[in-house]
């Protein structure tokens, strides 16, 4: 059981789960959780995502399937409507990616907090385009 109980959390963490897993460093933040999340929120949303928010600080993201219009010369054109980010079709193909995106806290570590990135459905090259393009984009650090 944790040495954290829920009065010494400041009101700004209740919901925090801890992380757990592998740590990448450029996802490790000290900054306010309602900081950090507002900074998440932002890129996903500029990069086209849809975000069901599940909790204060867990969501439910999805990068719709890149669309194409077909054509009578039976090429695969892409639609030019404001599609959702895909990358290099040899990188990306553009498929639907669901994945979840949480804020938790480190353990043993006060006010340092990960943002965790989960695939739940979709390819695998499709999901590794959107972490890594959310990683770039996303500024955790001081």
């Amino acid at each position: 059981m944790s040495s954290h109980s829920a009065e010494s959390l400041s009101g700004d963490e209740g919901g925090l789960g801890f992380h757990r897993g592998a740590i990448d460093s450029a996802m490790i933040t000290t900054k306010p959780p309602s900081v950090a999340m507002k900074n998440v929120t932002e890129v996903l949303k500029g990069m086209g995502v849809n975000i069901e928010v599940e909790s204060e600080f867990r969501y439910r993201c999805v990068r719709e399937k890149k669309e194409r219009l077909s054509s009578q010369d039976g090429s695969n054109a892409v639609a030019p409507r404001q599609s959702p980010p895909s990358g290099n079709p040899a990188n990306d193909p553009g498929d639907e990616v669901v994945f979840s995106v949480e804020l938790t806290r480190l353990a043993r570590l006060n006010d340092t907090y990960s943002v965790d990135i989960r695939r739940l459905k979709g390819k695998l090259q499709s999901y590794k385009f959107l972490y890594d393009t959310i990683r770039d984009r996303v500024k955790l650090g001081p």
